[in-house]
């Protein structure tokens, strides 16, 4: 298992993809921490009972893009091996198909989680570049670095799920890309003209909105916490049907 593990990461670590990626989610990062540093003081002003209110949204809108980035970096890792048909060598030389498979949502979940921390490190270090003494860090807020770290994991291995499900790094990436900033809107925009308000908030961008904005809250979606539990059963999901389907396939 070490072998193929450590063969994961040699074919991501030899491509680029694998920090072109993780480029947007920084810069994003330096600029959120960088502003809401700087007006960390009129924030408080107006919202006196949340003191880490500037700190939770530069950090939730560095992490919404990183769970984007780490999302797609999962498409691209696990789905490239149909594009280039390297998978029939790889499971020839290897006992079944289930050790490739963890191999590469491990390797998968390792980068999705190291793209959060770079993240949250430049975040942190803007805001108190420029916060300075205006910068309060709650128990909230230092309870969601770790919790922001698990919502860009599970984006990354909920990627690689899709991914292996359409057999498709292509499609995946689309789908995710398209379901970011428009998808859930339009399937939100539907279920509450057929009646269904209350399942909006259990479509993951909501599930993942609620999660990061736990220290300030959001009325109408789920607590955290749940939120959080919702998560991880859509990438178990797609991750497991995404394996499954991967098993039962020919692959060429």
């Amino acid at each position: 298992m070490s072998t193929l593990v450590t063969s994961e990461l040699r074919k991501v670590l030899t491509l680029r993809f694998w920090w072109a990626l993780a480029v947007a989610p920084v810069v994003i990062a330096l600029f959120t921490g960088a502003i809401y540093g700087t007006v960390a003081d009129g924030l408080e002003l107006v919202d006196e009972e949340n003191p880490e209110a500037a700190a939770t949204i530069a950090l939730m809108i560095a992490i919404l893009a990183t769970s984007l980035a780490a999302a797609v970096f999962g498409a691209v890792n696990a789905g490239s091996e149909f594009r280039h048909h390297t998978f029939t060598p790889t499971f020839l030389t290897t006992r079944g198909r289930d050790p490739v498979l963890a191999a590469k949502l491990g390797v998968t979940a390792l980068f999705g989680f190291g793209y959060a921390v770079a993240v949250e490190i430049v975040t942190v270090a803007c805001l108190l570049v420029f916060g300075g003494d205006s910068i309060e860090f709650t128990p909230q807020f230092l309870t969601l670095l770790p919790v922001a770290v698990v919502v860009t994991t599970l984006w990354a291995l909920l990627g690689a799920g899709l991914s292996l499900l359409f057999a498709s790094s292509t499609a995946a990436a689309v789908t995710l890309l398209a379901w970011f900033p428009v998808g859930e809107l339009i399937v939100g925009a539907v279920l509450r003209s057929v009646g269904a308000d209350g399942a909006v908030g259990w479509l993951p961008g909501a599930l993942t909105l609620s999660t990061l904005t736990f220290p300030v809250g959001i009325e109408w979606l789920p607590p955290w916490q749940a939120s959080l539990v919702a998560l991880t059963i859509w990438t178990v999901a797609a991750c497991g049907l995404g394996w499954w389907w991967t098993r039962r396939r020919d692959i060429d």
